[in-house]
């Protein structure tokens, strides 16, 4: 009896600890929301929403069609024919679907933990600044988190309860995810994955056979879509133009490909035989013992990884075979699993006294740290998890990421030497994360930035909290006061990390937090950056005279509040170029605006006797102008984050005089 009271006693602290969180986060999520302009990625979304307003499609009215979060799109529009502002309708689904995440995680934490860890974790994510800044994101980066949070949840369930009423679900929000964000597609990999979570030899029944035929076929609609480029697919470019210089990426295929380097070393090409030829006599030794299809393709991918000098995938593609209960622990470090040890070992031998021998793969004459730190990028170049998630976390969230990344190595530990009947949930969440991070990693995206794998955040919360549990049980032998310490602990671990700042919070609305006034750049960019565009478009209509004075806006976004605006300047040079530019190159596809497309373009409007007010980045105003030889410049108007310049070009009086 008393252990029931202390237990009804301890799960009521744990869900008012929840409940306070969820009703701070909430309040955070909202607060203010349509207020401030239209961030530059939400421009882009909402100019596409204006779109489908007008004709019933995202198409851009010079051609082609902007296919990124589609149900999103649809959404918005909806709710602004409802009323909602242009501002607020995509936020209010990002924050709502934000909260939506939370039962979800809750759900899970319940799974591999107890109903503390779902209910910490809860707590956590609720007042996460990141969480609550990307919650008031009007993109596809909140929705898609929500998707994926409840697709796992009804995975778990189809896989490990072997619950048919959780598939449709489960098929339905890998379709849905890819009409809410283009990385959806790797549910629908996921979906293949399912039947093999309970037969780990590979084994298949005639229904999963089907069900892979099925999950197949939802696979192919969805990957034509999130690959084929609807955007430009019916513009063309102008007959002129020149593309800049081609991305050099023999470097990079030489690091793909290395075996492409060694015909100009025939030594060493000789040496790298016995990697080889100890690769495929492991192959041959676990292929010869039966160990199912599976293992053996799983084995011998690990094998293969290796001798193409990519270690990291070959040590994934084993934690991932571990997680799964494929092979086992022991199975990997047995005497039998010599030649699997023997052809790893040569090739990490092999590949390292080529590098170090050898300049192919780093100039000579670099100190020894700057070699050795490019030596070991190379054997971890791909998937290029050091660049696209290491570098963007390490910069903007250290200790964080420290954290987080420590708790999933000891979870994987943890769980890979258990036997496999125990915490097959949080095996299943592990194996997925790594996954997914791998193939986020190889997926190329556009740039280096922590919210691409921002669906993952809560399932790298869950980790650290389960982590944090299982460690301080273990330390406090008393149960009534473990509970009290994992939920201290847990607390004062994420006030000392970066994403925990209640002053942040407190200011969610204000003009300071929204500019990111008093931030870093790496912060600015976790956060996403924020322009005041509206207060451009807002002096822009004070001070403009139609009759005699021409806009030329080179800034995105500010044609959305300042629609009069009558050219937009991007050079042809600009990397921007072939997407913005249709219609021969004589319109930007944004704003639908003509297109100036050279210095010389910019310089015939002043030249022809207008006063031309020119809208462009702060960090470009000084290069721009620079070309310009034949115009007075004076700089008229500067936003509050210094980011938007105006500027205005006028002819020297001598020419005015002269014409």
């Amino acid at each position: 009896m008393l252990a029931d009271r202390g237990n009804r006693r301890e799960w009521l602290l744990f869900a008012l600890l929840a409940a306070g969180c969820v009703v701070i986060g909430a309040v955070a999520r909202f607060w203010a929301l349509g207020r401030w302009p239209l961030a530059i990625d939400e421009y882009y979304f909402a100019q596409s929403v204006q779109n489908v307003l007008h004709t019933g499609l995202p198409r851009y009215a010079c051609g082609g069609l902007y296919t990124r979060g589609l149900l999103l799109q649809y959404a918005a529009a909806l709710l602004q024919q409802l009323g909602l502002s242009a501002e607020l309708a995509p936020r209010l689904i990002a924050a709502l679907c934000s909260l939506m995440t939370l039962p979800a995680v809750y759900q899970l934490g319940r799974r591999i933990g107890s109903q503390r860890v779902g209910l910490l974790a809860v707590a956590l994510l609720a007042i996460s600044v990141w969480e609550v800044e990307m919650a008031r994101f009007g993109r596809m980066y909140a929705p898609f988190q929500a998707v994926f949070a409840w697709y796992v949840v009804f995975f778990l369930s189809y896989t490990l309860d072997r619950s048919r009423r959780a598939l449709l679900p489960m098929l339905a929000l890998s379709a849905i995810g890819v009409l809410v964000w283009e990385g959806g597609v790797l549910l629908l990999v996921i979906n293949l994955l399912a039947p093999f979570v309970n037969n780990p030899t590979g084994r298949l029944s005639r229904s999963d056979c089907g069900y892979l035929a099925f999950a197949s076929l939802l696979l192919l609609p969805g990957y034509w879509l999130v690959t084929t480029d609807l955007r430009t697919s019916d513009s063309d470019l102008p007959a002129d133009y020149q593309p800049g210089p081609d991305v050099d990426l023999s470097r990079l295929e030489g690091a793909r490909m290395p075996w492409r380097t060694l015909p100009a070393h025939p030594l060493w090409a000789l040496v790298g035989l016995i990697p080889v030829a100890l690769t495929l006599f492991a192959i041959f030794r676990t292929a010869r013992a039966r160990p199912g299809w599976l293992p053996t393709l799983g084995i011998a991918a690990a094998l293969l990884a290796g001798l193409a000098q990519q270690f990291e995938a070959a040590l994934a593609v084993l934690v991932i075979l571990l997680l799964l209960s494929v092979v086992g622990w022991r199975q990997l470090l047995t005497r039998e699993a010599w030649p699997l040890q023997a052809a790893l070992l040569s090739s990490l031998i092999f590949w390292l006294a080529y590098g170090v021998s050898t300049s192919d793969w780093h100039p000579a004459g670099l100190t020894p740290p700057r070699t050795a730190l490019l030596l070991m990028y190379e054997f971890v170049r791909f998937p290029d998890v050091v660049r696209e998630v290491a570098v963007p976390w390490a910069r903007t969230a250290p200790m964080l990421a420290g954290g987080l990344l420590l708790a999933t190595v000891v979870s994987c530990v943890r769980v890979c030497r258990q036997p496999d009947q125990r915490n097959a949930a949080e095996r299943i969440l592990l194996a997925l994360a790594v996954i997914l991070v791998l193939a986020a990693s190889a997926s190329g995206p556009p740039r280096h930035e922590t919210r691409y794998v921002f669906f993952l955040y809560p399932l790298a919360i869950l980790f650290g909290v389960q982590t944090i549990a299982l460690v301080v049980q273990d330390a406090v032998s008393e149960r009534a006061s473990a509970g009290i310490a994992v939920a201290l602990v847990s607390c004062v671990a994420f006030a000392l990390s970066e994403d925990f700042r209640p002053l942040h919070l407190r200011d969610i609305g204000t003009e300071s937090v929204n500019f990111r006034l008093r931030m870093s750049q790496s912060q600015v960019q976790h956060y996403h950056p924020r322009s005041d565009i509206r207060g451009a478009a807002v002096w822009l209509d004070r001070h403009v005279d139609p009759r005699r004075d021409r806009v030329v806006n080179s800034y995105p976004g500010v044609d959305f509040y300042y629609p009069a605006a009558n050219f937009y300047f991007m050079e042809d040079s600009d990397p921007r170029f072939e997407g913005w530019a249709c219609r021969s190159g004589t319109l930007e596809r944004w704003s639908n605006k003509p297109l100036l497309r050279s210095v010389s373009a910019l310089q015939s409007q002043v030249t022809a006797g207008h006063r031309v007010w020119l809208v462009i980045e702060a960090d470009r105003l000084r290069d721009v102008v620079g070309r310009l030889p034949a115009a007075e410049s004076h700089r008229e108007w500067t936003s509050v984050g210094r980011d938007i310049v105006i500027v205005s070009l006028q002819a020297p009086a001598s020419r005015l005089s002269e014409r």
